[in-house]
């Protein structure tokens, strides 16, 4: 009987055996016993060199409403005007939207940002992922620009990943009042501005976007620099162009003078100049300078005195705001 019992526990082994061999054959017995081996998934190559930016054709140049701001937009993109509010510019300048063709939001471009200009969460942590220069881009308030994409994360909040147009300079205190942060982004902190233009949005995640999760964070974004979406944002980021002979001058009129204002609307225009008006330097009619807050104003001789006879139209003084998009010319008549 024990005889028997051995030699069927030896054709069962040898079974057992035979089918293991079958199974190592196939492939399959790391399949049906994952624990028994050690399993070494192969590993997708990371890229080790950005992709480069869509062909040139493929893009075409967006002009702002009035004329003096451009930048490039890739053919697949659209583009909307969003109607400017006292949050999203402190002179009504239009903001524009950039978004993909399944209307994702890529960008969004203001000039004069109001008083939604954003600040980080108290305790952030700030890590900088990229960053690259944008020589070509020449502003009023800038001398030097960059594309930086940075990783802003909070033991509370969700990780977040942002890109946008910075400027080599520290944020003036009129436009972020009592914060030190620089403008340059990911370095130290929000916001992302060139003088007195934002230009920015922000890099998907996905999951990793979760908090406590900065380290999948970190990875996602790295990863994100080398897609060609990320080298088609940074190229139209960069591609910002100012050329303010080719604005838009549209017409105000005040109690006794006509105004030529760009990227400023009339009401503010005529607070402007109701304030400058009054000063010393602009009644005398003989030239200089007036400063209102943010604008200078050039002054010119009136060339007729008012003597109740119309008297023509002729130039009284030209205000520009000062490191930001806006003027007028004030015309009397």
């Amino acid at each position: 009987m024990n005889g028997w019992r051995t030699r069927q526990r030896v054709a069962l082994a040898s079974v057992a055996a035979a089918a293991a061999l079958s199974l190592t054959g196939c492939g399959l017995l790391q399949d049906v016993f994952p624990k028994a081996f050690d399993t070494q998934e192969e590993l997708e190559a990371r890229p080790t060199a950005k992709a480069d930016p869509s062909p040139e054709e493929e893009w075409r140049r967006v002009n702002t409403d009035a004329g003096d701001l451009s930048f490039l937009v890739h053919e697949d993109w659209m583009v909307e005007t969003i109607e400017a509010t006292g949050q999203s510019s402190s002179t009504d300048i239009p903001a524009y939207r950039v978004l993909t063709e399944d209307g994702r939001l890529i960008a969004t471009l203001q000039q004069n940002p109001g008083r939604e200009t954003p600040s980080s969460i108290p305790g952030s942590t700030f890590t900088q992922i990229d960053s690259s220069p944008a020589d070509d881009v020449k502003l009023p308030s800038a001398s030097g620009a960059d594309v930086v994409l940075d990783l802003v994360t909070h033991p509370n909040a969700e990780n977040v990943a942002s890109y946008g147009l910075t400027a080599r300079q520290d944020v003036p205190q009129e436009i972020a009042p009592g914060r030190s942060v620089p403008v340059g982004g990911g370095r130290e902190g929000f916001p992302k501005l060139a003088g007195a233009l934002r230009f920015e949005g922000r890099a998907p995640l996905g999951n990793a976007s979760l908090k406590d999760r900065r380290d999948d964070a970190v990875q996602a974004a790295e990863d994100y620099t080398f897609t060609q979406e990320y080298a088609n944002i940074t190229h139209m980021l960069a591609s910002v162009r100012y050329h303010p002979d080719d604005a838009n001058a549209h017409a105000c009129s005040g109690t006794y003078f006509d105004f030529e204002s760009v990227n400023v609307d009339c009401q503010t225009v005529v607070s402007i100049y109701d304030s400058v008006r009054i000063a010393e330097a602009w009644d005398s009619r003989s030239g200089g300078t007036v400063r209102a807050g943010k604008w200078t104003c050039q002054l010119k001789e009136l060339g007729a005195e008012l003597d109740g006879q119309y008297p023509g139209y002729g130039e009284d003084g030209r205000c520009r705001i000062t490191g930001g998009y806006g003027s007028f010319t004030a015309l009397w008549r």
